[in-house]
This record gives C-alpha cells, sequence and structure tokens, in this order.
C-alpha cells in the first residue's frame, strides 16, 4: 500500500519531489524551506482527527503543508472546510496554486499574496493555525491571530523547538536579534503560559515543531 506522502508526490510529479531531509535521513522532505513530509502526515491525521472547518495559515511557500491539509479536509468531507494562507512572493504562490491543481485539492485553500501581519481576519474562530512564514514574525502572527483561534483550538508553528528559541547564544551574523532567529518572546505568550491559556507541546520533528494548545474554560487548570 502506497503511503499518503507517495501517493500525493506522484500527484505532484513534475512540480515537487521527495529527498532525504538534510539535518536527518530518517524523514524527508521536498525542499529546504517547507515542511519534512512526516510532518505534513502528522498535519494530516491532526486535521483527521479534529475536524476543523477553518485553518489558518501563513507563509504558502511551495504548497506542501497546505496540500497534506487541504487532503485531509478533502477525506474529512466537511461542506466548506477550507485553508486560508498567505504568501509575500507572486513566484511561490503560483508554483502553490499549480500543485494543489495537479492533486486535486485546489477547491479547499484560500492564497492571498499579503503580508501576514496585514491579513484582516475573516472569521472570529479559526481552529487551527499553521505559522510558516520569515522566523522573525512568527511570534506577532501567534498574538494576532490569538483572539481569532476557538477555545480548544490549536496552533503549529514550524522551525521552533521546545525552548521557543530562547536563550541560545547570539548569532555573530544577527547580533542585533537576540534568540535570533524567533526574537524574544513577547510578554504577551508569556502571560498566556503563566495564566495556563496556552499550553506548550514540543514536537520531535527535525526541523521543529511545537504545538500550542489554547485551553477551554472547561479543561483542568492547576
Amino acid at each position: 500500500m502506497k503511503t499518503l506522502t507517495k501517493q500525493l508526490f506522484e500527484l505532484g510529479k513534475g512540480i515537487i519531489e521527495e529527498f532525504p531531509e538534510v539535518t536527518n535521513p530518517l524523514y524527508s522532505a521536498a525542499d529546504d524551506g517547507g515542511i519534512e513530509c512526516e510532518t505534513g502526515e502528522f498535519l494530516y491525521g491532526l486535521v483527521r482527527l479534529l475536524k476543523p472547518k477553518h485553518i489558518f495559515e501563513t507563509g504558502t511557500y511551495t504548497g506542501i503543508s497546505s496540500m497534506y491539509l487541504a487532503q485531509a479536509l478533502k477525506d474529512n468531507n466537511i461542506p466548506d472546510a477550507e485553508i486560508f494562507t498567505c504568501e509575500i512572493d507572486a513566484y511561490h504562490k503560483n508554483r502553490a496554486e499549480k500543485l494543489w491543481q495537479q492533486v486535486g485539492i485546489n477547491q479547499y485553500i484560500l492564497c492571498k499574496l499579503i503580508q501576514s501581519l496585514q491579513v484582516i481576519p475573516a472569521l472570529p474562530d479559526y481552529d487551527l493555525l499553521f505559522l510558516d512564514s520569515e522566523p522573525q514574525i512568527r511570534f506577532q502572527e501567534l498574538i494576532k491571530m490569538f483572539p481569532y483561534l476557538k477555545e480548544g483550538g490549536y496552533i503549529l508553528i514550524h522551525d521552533l523547538f521546545g525552548h521557543l528559541g530562547q536563550g541560545g547564544p547570539i548569532n555573530p551574523d544577527h547580533p542585533d536579534i537576540p534568540n535570533w532567529p524567533f526574537g524574544t518572546l513577547p510578554e504577551e505568550i508569556k502571560n498566556w503560559l503563566k495564566e495556563d491559556a496556552l499550553r506548550v507541546i514540543p514536537l520531535p520533528a527535525p526541523r521543529g515543531l511545537v504545538l500550542l494548545y489554547k485551553t477551554r474554560k472547561e479543561d483542568y487548570h492547576v
């Protein structure tokens, strides 16, 4: 039986190709800027489990993460379910849209050429956020979108590890950015963590992946 990744990459042949992940050959990826294929399969499984209707994504790039997410929406067969994704480079947007068309999931994705922090959210109740734009603005994306995420909703931040990018050595190429590349954790996020409004679960993806959960009032709180 073909894996989900094999099926999707066969459909996307000519646009994407699977390669060993550069930092860990036990994993694979289509390029060095997007998600690992195993992360894509995790996204697919999470969406199949959560049955979300509205997903918000930043950093479309090649469209790999959107492809896995949209395939899950397609398999969930929930009417009007959709991913909104934003990209700042027209080349990436056009390539991604060609991929989604070829794979057969383009009807589940709305892609806009816009900077993520300029987006005016169309909905008050997103179920899932996937943040994978420029690292230095991802904490600000979380702050911007947190009020638009349902209680009980989830956030995934790619390229981030359990230390949340804090306390590392100064990068000599970027001495002006403490805690490069993500920057210093904003006070708003620190407060949400202290108040148990937000919980962190690091996941062992080689490029980094953190799952955050927006707690419900009825959840257990210490």
